[in-house]
């Protein structure tokens, strides 16, 4: 399944970097249908399309097409990167596409891409032009918000906010092998826990696919949400470019599981999937942040400081 507008309102963690992937055919001289990626209702999120890979073994004919808003761009794709995910950062309030034109004939395809999302902070919102509510623009005035946003140094950079923020505690990467043998049902990876005192966070997800035909797919759930990443696996490979990244936290587990449309024919082989995750401090900055406590429930000024996205 494609991210959607009702995926994206299962983010409750943000920032977090939801991942997907696509592959098809794209007709003659038109865009593939439904697109690849479009996002219309997804308010009061901000979204930020990023991690585009393409394959590029030139003459490819083929046209990236996007929109973020009212800006659109098409470029071709046969001098961009063709192992590891392009440089795209593509921010959007209101509309996000991402398509594919083929300027031949028909040309078989795939993609992987991830997908920022962030719940506004006041900073954010002020820069946005998203109008404030009285009690969002009495703390902007009381932090200085504005005075601040003109010196460059707010909105906080998604980077440096995970980097000086996320305390982590430790980082591991598993691999599993999984025999798919009956389509169209659930086979477990793994179910991942934090510890007490902590989350954890899903940071990337590769995979030794099977067959086009056979439609294997990993699905990551975390906490009560389910389908929150839903990544089909022939775009993705086992060596470096064939990994999608992510940012998924969770406060109490992930599950990993995979699933075929089609069963491979027998005799059966193992899939194979790695991917690693993050054990992360659970600070009073990231309680305030992902809504866990009230402005009463934690000292100082955290709770203020983290709504206005000055931390």
């Amino acid at each position: 399944m494609p991210i959607s507008d009702a995926v994206v309102k299962l983010v409750k963690y943000p920032p977090e970097l939801l991942p997907d992937s696509w592959f098809g055919n794209i007709p003659a001289l038109a865009e593939v249908a439904p697109p690849v990626l479009e996002l219309r209702n997804f308010r009061p999120y901000l979204v930020r399309l990023t991690n585009i890979q393409v394959p590029t073994a030139p003459p490819t004919l083929v046209n990236l097409r996007a929109r973020y808003d009212n800006v659109q761009v098409e470029e071709n794709v046969d001098a961009m990167l063709n192992i590891f995910p392009g440089a795209w950062q593509m921010p959007s309030k209101d509309n996000l596409r991402l398509n594919f034109l083929s300027l031949a004939g028909i040309i078989a395809y795939q993609t992987h891409f991830g997908l920022w999302v962030t719940i506004p902070t006041i900073a954010e919102k002020m820069v946005w032009n998203v109008k404030l509510t009285p009690t969002e623009q009495a703390l902007a005035d009381k932090l200085g918000i504005a005075a601040t946003i003109e010196k460059g140094l707010l909105p906080l950079p998604l980077t440096d906010q995970i980097e000086r923020e996320y305390q982590v505690l430790a980082e591991e990467t598993h691999s599993r092998q999984v025999v798919v043998a009956v389509a169209n049902t659930v086979y477990s990876i793994e179910n991942l826990y934090p510890r007490p005192g902590e989350i954890i966070v899903l940071t990337r997800i590769a995979a030794l696919p099977a067959l086009v035909a056979n439609v294997v797919r990993v699905v990551v759930a975390r906490d009560r949400d389910e389908g929150i990443a839903d990544v089909r696996t022939f775009p993705l490979s086992l060596i470096p470019g064939g990994e999608v990244d992510c940012f998924i936290p969770a406060t109490t587990e992930i599950r990993l599981t995979c699933q075929a449309a089609v069963a491979p024919a027998a005799p059966f082989v193992p899939m194979l999937f790695r991917y690693t995750f993050q054990r992360i401090r659970l600070t009073n900055i990231l309680r305030a942040r992902f809504g866990l406590v009230s402005k009463d429930e934690i000292p100082g000024d955290t709770w203020e400081k983290c709504v206005a996205g000055i931390l």
